[in-house]
């Protein structure tokens, strides 16, 4: 397959979970904590209210003026394709999945759980129940790649709430799952950073097994650290809020990794900046090594070259597909690290026209589309990609 003479790997695509996944693959004790998905009668099927024991997730599902942003969102996006309308119907299942990949032009496709990491989003967790419901996740999508491994691959997802726990279902995911990457949540967890020490036991173990880590933000949370949260209560505070969320976690978390050591310790750990634009990252990169070279030298974690050496060495950014920016940031920065993101088949993608978008846009080589749609994506992930 080919879209207009381009082979398409897209970086994160996602899965729509079934809401009784956990109840069919927790592990006792823990089945009994599976999570429950409560959906308002105005509100988008896509977004409900997580339940989890005497946690609840979901700060933007319970204000109506959110919810009601978000079912306008939805409604719109279904109209844009009959498609929409049948995969929902078959509960987004593999078929239906493949069938959008063939509509879209994609021909491989690496996927990143939407439930699977919304039922992690809360700092109070128990971390044993946190891992579980990772653990679960984690099998659940391996036997749904099965309908086409070699279409469809997938991230591991870990809960941040226990290193050596995370450290554990990481290499179960990768070496007996053959996950493709390790979903890393770029917010703090219980106040903890990803460049604190508590963590180097979970690098050094990704380090090793040699896949990446695709740092992904996630819209539906109640952790207590997320930048959206601040504006929720406020009038258009979902819109203001998802449009910084994204790209200011993701900022931090890179900040974090290669100001605070971690990819300097980690030559090896290669990470990835998912759904959250690439526009910022010229200007961030610039902001950091200039903030670097004031505060680095009297700083108490020392790293041996300027945070943007790091990115290009260790990192990639995925562009939405119309990213009309794009352009500046190739000619900023140039192409070697940047990826492409259907982000199907949440509201806020483009499907079925993301890639026929992404061609289209003006200013960009067909050299470069070539290598933001299949090479770099291709030297990110560890798979076969001789594909035809």
């Amino acid at each position: 397959m080919a879209k207009r003479g381009f082979r398409v790997m897209d970086s994160d695509l996602h899965t729509m979970e079934p809401d009784d996944l956990w109840q069919r693959h927790l592990d006792e004790p823990f089945r009994k904590f599976a999570p429950t998905f409560a959906r308002a009668p105005e509100g988008p099927s896509n977004q409900p209210t997580i339940q989890i024991g005497t946690l609840t997730i979901g700060e933007m599902t319970l204000r109506p003026k959110s919810v009601h942003a978000a079912a306008d969102l939805h409604r719109r996006s279904f109209a844009r394709h009959p498609h929409y309308e049948v995969a929902a119907a078959r509960g987004y299942d593999a078929q239906s999945h493949l069938r959008a990949m063939d509509i879209e032009g994609i021909d491989v496709a690496i996927l990143y759980g939407t439930r699977g990491r919304q039922v992690l989003m809360h700092d109070d967790l128990d971390p044993e129940l946190a891992t579980a419901l990772a653990r679960a996740h984690n099998s659940w999508t391996h036997d749904y790649c099965g309908a086409d491994p070699g279409r469809l691959k997938f991230a591991a997802q870990i809960a941040f709430h226990d290193v050596g726990l995370a450290v554990r279902e990481a290499r179960r995911a990768v070496r007996e799952l053959g996950a493709v990457a390790v979903v890393g949540n770029p917010n703090p967890v219980n106040g903890r950073h990803i460049h604190d020490s508590y963590f180097e036991p979970l690098w050094e173990a990704i380090e090793e097994l040699g896949v990446p880590v695709g740092f992904h933000p996630t819209g539906l949370s109640s952790l207590r650290d997320d930048i959206a949260q601040r504006l929720l209560d406020h009038p258009n505070g979902r819109m203001i809020g998802t449009a910084a969320r994204n790209p200011m976690e993701l900022m931090l978390a890179f900040a974090s990794l290669a100001a605070g050591g971690v990819l300097d310790r980690h030559p090896g750990l290669r990470c990835a900046f998912l759904e959250g634009t690439c526009g910022w990252l010229p200007w961030w990169l610039w902001r950091l090594d200039e903030t670097w070279e004031k505060f680095g030298p009297g700083s108490e974690v020392r790293i041996s070259a300027l945070p943007s050496e790091y990115f290009f060495r260790q990192c990639y950014v995925a562009t939405d597909a119309d990213e009309k920016v794009l352009r500046q940031v190739v000619e900023a920065i140039g192409d070697d690290n940047i990826v492409v993101s259907t982000d199907y088949p949440h509201s806020d993608g483009l499907f079925p026209e993301a890639i026929n978008e992404f061609v289209s846009l003006e200013g960009v080589s067909d050299k470069t589309k070539a290598k933001i749609l299949w090479d770099n994506c291709a030297r990110l992930y560890p798979l076969a990609t001789n594909r035809e």
